[in-house]
């Protein structure tokens, strides 16, 4: 073992320590602004979940870190020179010998510790990690709940419901009139607030929410105090002179008490209930309206395809370069992690993540013509697939010939007609994320069903994906067997990945 391999692999586990420590970092400063207050998100979902998308993000920092070091972009031709250079004293060749294979990797593993710890909407990695973290925390939801509860109807709540919250004050603050009030009287948002402070008392006797009420920042102590001085100051002003601008200034204070309950509630009933219809049975008690909106947060499924389609690239090759090397021509090894693999990426993404952006921006604008949405359109997806086929065949023309070094002249027909081939995975998968729209997840499926139909999925889609790419690639020479093994095999990863991946669900939201 040489010096060189040992200080290397000492900055290896210095610089994946610290990516790890600036992913936690980063991942705890993420605040969703419910009203006026921030809010951590750990307290919408259980905190085992929120530790494990936590440790999610950290790895996956990790694992990008050590592939740029120590494959993509080593550091290892810097760490040699300077020793070498050291160690003979020539300190003049050790200026000289820093150029850009060198230094570039250097800057590289800079720019990436600082992307993890920049806070900017534009940061592709933070753009990762609010992915990942709302997968695991669901702040979305915390929102739209939120916003259930400040916009809720107290005339459709229980009468029961009513009477109950009356004969809990301890002064008689509420008159029965007040619940069908129009939502900008005082009387009405007091009735509000005194609902929403009895539904989060109901949580209060219970164990299990404890950590919520001795949260500083959800400020439960100063919700009691306030919600105690807002029905002496409602009981005087009902008792007193019309007054306009005491009028106006106690309705800013219930708006603000109305703000602080809702936050709260939102998190304890997020937290709190076992599935998504249970959240919104709960909003509905208390007057929220819901209904059913078909895919919302698009952008999310967007960057979710590019992450699979990335994932699948590198996973596909990789395990076809070693079965190739172990099986098919060990005597002539393909190399891991090469710039081929990044070459491959930006290429499967255009191809692949473009038209399916098109088919949502497409059935956004179909659903607003659309009369009944259990209706399956077949022509839509039909048409999905045509224009799945002509956007991957241009991208693919656009990719392959125009960077293609040696090309002299460029025909766009004539280029269109070769690279049809490889545009009929993408169109196939095109129609199918279409068609699986209107396939919504069920709240009721168990893990097992699911993790079992994703995985047919996968088998399914990865051998059409064999048996086309064996099509598209029957007229390579022999001399170019191996990249045709390892084309093949990278596809079934890419689209079985894709195809399990097609998985949407309904999302219950306020009128």
């Amino acid at each position: 073992m040489t010096i060189e391999f040992m200080i290397n692999f000492v900055l290896q586990f210095l610089g994946a320590g610290l990516v790890f420590f600036l992913a936690y970092r980063s991942f705890q400063k993420r605040r969703i602004q419910l009203g006026a207050e921030p809010t951590l998100p750990q307290y919408f979902i259980r905190r085992s979940t929120y530790w494990a998308g936590m440790a999610s993000y950290c790895m996956v920092m990790t694992a990008l870190y050590l592939l740029l070091t120590w494959r993509w972009l080593p550091l290892e031709p810097l760490v040699t020179h300077i020793v070498e250079n050291l160690r003979s004293g020539e300190l003049l060749n050790l200026l000289m010998g820093l150029d850009g294979g060198t230094i570039i990797p250097l800057i590289a593993a800079g720019l990436f510790l600082f992307f993890i710890a920049w806070e900017n909407k534009f940061n592709p990695l933070l753009i990762l990690r609010d992915s990942i973290h709302d997968a695991f925390a669901i702040p979305t939801k915390a929102v739209e709940v939120y916003n259930a509860l400040i916009s809720s109807r107290l005339s459709a709540i229980d009468d029961n419901l009513k009477k109950q919250i009356a004969n809990r004050l301890l002064v008689q603050s509420i008159d029965p009139g007040d619940f069908d009030k129009s939502s900008a009287t005082v009387e009405y948002k007091w009735a509000h607030n005194c609902l929403l402070f009895d539904q989060i008392q109901n949580y209060a006797n219970q164990s299990s929410y404890r950590r919520f009420f001795n949260e500083p920042s959800l400020k439960w102590g100063e919700i009691c105090i306030s919600y105690n001085a807002m029905s002496e100051k409602v009981i005087v002003w009902k008792e007193a002179e019309p007054h306009y601008t005491k009028t106006l200034n106690l309705i800013k204070e219930l708006d603000n008490l109305t703000g602080l309950l809702c936050r709260l509630l939102a998190s304890l009933v997020v937290f709190g209930s076992a599935s998504e219809s249970d959240i919104w049975a709960s909003v509905k008690q208390l007057g929220g309206r819901v209904h059913q909106a078909r895919l919302k947060h698009t952008y999310k499924y967007v960057l979710l395809f590019t992450a699979v389609t990335t994932i699948g690239v590198m996973l596909g090759r990789e395990i076809s370069v070693s079965l190739h090397n172990a099986f098919l021509f060990p005597d002539k090894p393909l190399p891991h992690f090469d710039g081929n693999t990044l070459r491959w990426i930006a290429y499967v993404i255009p191809i692949y993540v473009l038209p399916i952006t098109l088919v949502f921006i497409s059935r956004t604008l179909a659903l607003k013509h659309q009369q009944d949405e259990s209706d399956r359109n077949y022509g839509f997806y039909l048409a999905m697939m045509i224009v799945g086929f002509i956007v991957s065949t241009t991208s693919s023309v656009l990719v392959l010939e125009l960077t293609h070094y040696r090309k002299e002249y460029f025909n766009f027909l004539e280029s269109f007609m070769q690279h049809m081939r490889w545009g009929i995975l993408p169109a196939l998968m095109s129609g199918f994320v279409a068609y699986r729209m209107d396939t919504p997840a069920s709240e009721k499926e168990d893990l097992g069903k699911l993790v079992l139909e994703a995985f047919l999925r996968f088998l399914g889609w990865g051998a059409i994906a064999v048996i086309i790419m064996l099509y598209a690639t029957d007229d390579m020479i022999i001399e170019e067997i191996n990249l045709r093994f390892t084309l093949v095999g990278t596809s079934f990863f890419v689209l079985g990945l894709l195809g399990a991946s097609a998985r949407f669900k309904t999302t219950t939201r306020f009128d």
